[in-house]
């Protein structure tokens, strides 16, 4: 599957289960376990580049001229979720990873963990990178991580089904209880970004939230959760034929969407929304290190950031990157998350052994209130 079939911030499977991953944080464990093996690969036998990452989430055409460069070919392990290469890098698997690819969410406690190694500035060119993807909370000075490409949490939908536009949180809520819509939607699988929702509507910060505050901004979703058609992940082609009118969604899923159906609308709600990032990262005990730093380097050259978004179809972290895309780019601004996209009013989740388990519990919960 690509990238784009696999939206950012989703459950997407793991082979270990919550209850495990909450254990390593120290966290309350949750009710279920996450779902289905990952698909990796064993690492070949004295391999020079050794990568952990999300599936096919290189462009084949950059690799091999890397591999033609370098003389080296990157062996790229796969996972499908976060809490599977985080619980994978906590056991003595993990320690022939060269590179790995964490969500911005996970930055911080693998970090803490001691799972990752600080990066050296001198050997990488952070002076191509946009900077408003640069020092987030997740790692203030990109101690740890470098950004490879971002998305974000927005709204794709039928205005015409919905009988208007989405501009907020509380009109994304308002519109999915209206007749003809309600029983049409979708709803992330994430906890933090269907109770995020709630939480932004009524002012507060999902990495601030005390545990009250994420079980009442749970009871208004569980409230809203008859409403709820699916959690599980988004099909453009359910935009396209209406059984699916309002749904939350990352820009790479909607544009797939509004390019088989141009009536429908992608919008990032207010007043606050997720920005997340996936960043390249140094495992601690990476055993080719200079080989990492290398192809590093060489994936931060502008041709191959490049080459990448137009694989990916969500936008690497080069500064510039709209101005250097070819002109005829189908609904170019969408993969940008939109032409006035406000970064401002973007914000990060970062995991918190405190509150993870609470937010995994009432997700649960949520969708047990849907009947699914």
């Amino acid at each position: 599957m690509t990238k784009q079939q696999l939206p950012k911030g989703f459950s997407r499977g793991a082979g270990f289960s919550r209850r495990s991953v909450l254990g390593l944080l120290g966290a309350a464990p949750a009710a279920l376990a996450l779902q289905s093996a990952f698909p990796g690969r064993a690492l070949a036998a004295g391999g020079a580049l050794n990568v952990y990452s999300w599936p096919n989430y290189f462009s084949n055409d950059s690799l091999a001229n890397y591999a033609r460069k370098s003389g080296v070919t990157p062996n790229i392990t796969s996972y499908d979720s976060n809490e599977t290469m985080f619980a994978k890098l906590n056991s003595p698997a993990g320690a022939d990873f060269d590179i790995v690819i964490p969500s911005s969410s996970w930055i911080k406690q693998m970090a803490d963990r001691g799972l990752l190694q600080e990066i050296d500035h001198n050997r990488l060119n952070f002076g191509s990178l946009d900077p408003a993807l640069l020092n987030r909370d997740y790692d203030p000075g990109n101690k740890y991580s470098i950004p490879k490409d971002w998305g974000v949490l927005g709204v794709v939908y039928d205005p015409e089904a919905v009988g208007g536009e989405i501009k907020t949180w509380q009109d994304f809520l308002d519109a999915g209880a209206r007749p003809g819509v309600s029983g049409k939607v979708r709803l992330s699988d994430s906890g933090w970004e269907t109770i995020g929702m709630s939480l932004w509507t009524h002012g507060k910060d999902w990495n601030k939230a005390t545990e009250a505050e994420i079980r009442a901004a749970g009871e208004e979703i569980k409230a809203f959760a008859k409403h709820v058609k699916t959690f599980a992940g988004l099909d453009p082609n359910q935009l396209a034929n209406g059984s699916i009118v309002l749904a939350q969604t990352n820009q790479g899923t909607a544009r797939a969407a509004i390019g088989l159906n141009p009536k429908l609308k992608f919008v990032v709600p207010g007043p606050m929304s997720e920005l997340w990032v996936d960043n390249y990262a140094i495992p601690a005990k990476a055993p080719n290190l200079d080989q990492a730093y290398d192809f590093l380097a060489y994936q931060l050259e502008p041709d191959v950031q490049l080459s990448e978004t137009q694989y990916i179809g969500f936008p690497a972290a080069l500064a510039g990157l709209r101005e250097k895309l070819p002109a005829d780019t189908k609904n170019a601004d969408l993969i940008f998350g939109g032409k006035d996209l406000d970064f401002s009013k973007l914000t990060s989740f970062v995991v918190d052994p405190a509150t993870i388990g609470v937010y995994l519990e009432v997700q649960t919960e949520i969708q047990a209130a849907a009947g699914g």
